[in-house]
């Protein structure tokens, strides 16, 4: 994310190599140069989040979104380490909101269309592909909640920790709301033979609490 050019009395420090933690110190001095390296290091990551939790239509303008709310907020983060996480909490409530504010569109008839298609995640499996694009298609019925956690799981491959910190719940929360998420989403797909057998697999790893 570009801001406003800031003229440097001295050379800017080098950051590019700098760790998270220190990235950070100097992000929430508004320091451009530090917000610059944040955005070339978390930029790609933020944005195939958010192109499998909501899609690729105006993907770019949430990502400015996601960007703008953390130099908003980056003083008020305690661990200069958890850099990433703290992003990563910030895009998941952007793709929330995105998701609702479609949903409701939905409701009230604006939407004439069927949502964008997914882009599937990277894969060498065509079955895997093919059943991804089906899953798409099934995420696209449920509910704002359903579909985070079920991607940031089961897509994004975060595990319990993880997806706990990004929606800002306990893991006990997130345990149960995950195995109702993943019932839900089994349940749509239950009809297509292929994209079952491929659920299975992808969430064997919870049903047996892991």
């Amino acid at each position: 994310m570009r801001l406003a050019p800031v003229a440097y009395l001295v050379k800017p420090p080098d950051l590019e190599q700098a760790d998270d933690a220190t990235l950070a110190q100097a992000a929430a001095t508004l320091d451009q140069h530090a917000i610059d390296v944040v955005w070339d290091r978390f930029a790609p990551q933020v944005r195939g989040l958010l192109r499998r939790c909501v899609g690729q239509d105006g993907v770019e303008d949430l990502l400015q979104d996601v960007f703008l709310r953390f130099v908003q907020s980056v003083t008020t983060l305690r661990d200069p380490a958890a850099l990433r996480g703290f992003l990563i909490g910030i895009a998941v409530k952007v793709a929330m909101t995105e998701l609702r504010r479609r949903r409701v569109r939905r409701w009230v008839g604006l939407f004439t269309t069927d949502a964008p298609p997914e882009p599937p995640a990277p894969t060498r499996d065509d079955d895997g592909r093919e059943a991804l694009q089906r899953l798409y298609q099934v995420l696209d019925r449920v509910d704002p909640q359903t579909r985070l956690l079920f991607s940031l799981r089961h897509i994004e491959g975060m595990d319990l920790k993880e997806v706990a910190a990004a929606l800002d719940v306990s893991l006990a929360t997130v345990k149960r709301k995950l195995t109702l998420a993943d019932r839900r989403v089994h349940t749509l797909a239950r009809r297509d033979e292929r994209l079952a057998e491929y659920l299975n697999q992808t969430t064997e790893g919870d049903r047996h609490g892991s």
